[in-house]
């Protein structure tokens, strides 16, 4: 499979912003190395991963990675960036239909862990595969990590930062698409935009991860499947400061 890695955006209302000097969250050194660097370590040792796309980032970052890898300019929007490496990833790789998605501020992710979902991701069945870690996961391996949970029905997660989509869903010119994109880190607002009947069903409870997915899939045009991930490194998101030292003391380890 191929991977896009989201490495780009700055602003000064990042949390981080003080730590970057306004410079890229990615390029951010942490416990030795830029924090995309760890990111293209486990890509590099994957057995699953062909090709590597960057966005955000040019190849004058001093990056190494052991799998091809192409740098590509923000497009100025995740949605661009993930239309914009899907239109390159089609001219070198124009029989894979499916892409991981990958960020680079998970620097705690393994090339075990991206294996592992890559077997799921790779029967591309669907559309959008989007992975979710439960609260009781995440608590056990990142304990003060204070991640946003979202309740459904018997459970409580937060999303994963390594995902899968079709590049044709991806490419697809629809603004409801696209706008849901914008809001991944926010799933209420999500469900507002599919409807107050699933809005209400969701702040209460009442429906689970597959209903969830369904109602916004077929709203979107699209298929999708939830995935439940059993590694919490995939939601353990480096986005303030007391992040940054959790991961960076895991990391020295």
């Amino acid at each position: 499979m191929d991977a896009i890695v989201l490495a780009g955006g700055k602003s000064q209302e990042d949390p981080l912003s003080e730590m970057t000097g306004g410079e890229l969250k990615s390029t951010l050194p942490i416990a030795g190395k830029p924090m995309v660097q760890w990111v293209l370590d486990a890509l590099s040792e994957s057995k699953s991963i062909d090709q590597v796309v960057v966005m955000g980032i040019d190849d004058t970052a001093s990056l190494t990675c052991k799998k091809p890898i192409l740098y590509l300019p923000d497009e100025g929007s995740l949605i661009g960036n993930m239309q914009k490496a899907s239109l390159e990833l089609d001219e070198i790789h124009p029989q894979e239909t499916h892409a991981i998605s990958i960020s680079a501020d998970i620097p705690t992710v393994t090339a075990g862990i991206i294996d592992h979902l890559a077997a799921i991701y790779q029967k591309a069945e669907v559309d959008i595969y989007y992975g979710v870690v439960e609260q009781r996961i995440m608590e056990e391996r990142f304990p003060n990590s204070k991640r946003t949970y979202i309740k459904v029905k018997n459970d409580r997660v937060c999303g994963g930062d390594l995902n899968c989509f079709s590049k044709r869903a991806v490419l697809k010119p629809d603004a409801l698409w696209q706008e849901l994109i914008k809001l991944r880190k926010n799933p209420l607002k999500q469900a507002a935009m599919i409807g107050i009947d699933s809005l209400l069903l969701l702040v209460l409870g009442l429906i689970d991860l597959d209903q969830v997915a369904e109602r916004v899939c077929r709203r979107m045009g699209i298929t999708g499947k939830v995935v439940k991930v059993p590694f919490a490194e995939v939601g353990m998101d480096v986005d303030k400061p007391f992040q940054f030292e959790i991961v960076e003391a895991d990391l020295m380890r």
